[in-house]
């Protein structure tokens, strides 16, 4: 059984934990960094061949 990735548990602590809470990021600030990563992401999985759901964090190193 292999384990899970953490990717997306970190990438979600990144938007709860660390900017909202810890740096008190506002609304459009959160939503700049989420449309960002979006598109990190489309991309990464586009040149990856992947959905996006299955990307992981050695997917982008």
């Amino acid at each position: 059984m292999s384990k899970a990735d953490p990717f997306p548990k970190l990438l979600r602590a990144f938007f709860y934990e660390w900017l909202v809470e810890q740096r008190n990021a506002s609304i459009h600030t959160v939503r700049s960094y989420r449309d960002t990563w979006r598109l990190l992401l489309r991309f990464v999985a586009q040149r990856a061949g992947k959905k996006v759901v299955v990307i992981t964090l050695a997917d982008l190193t």
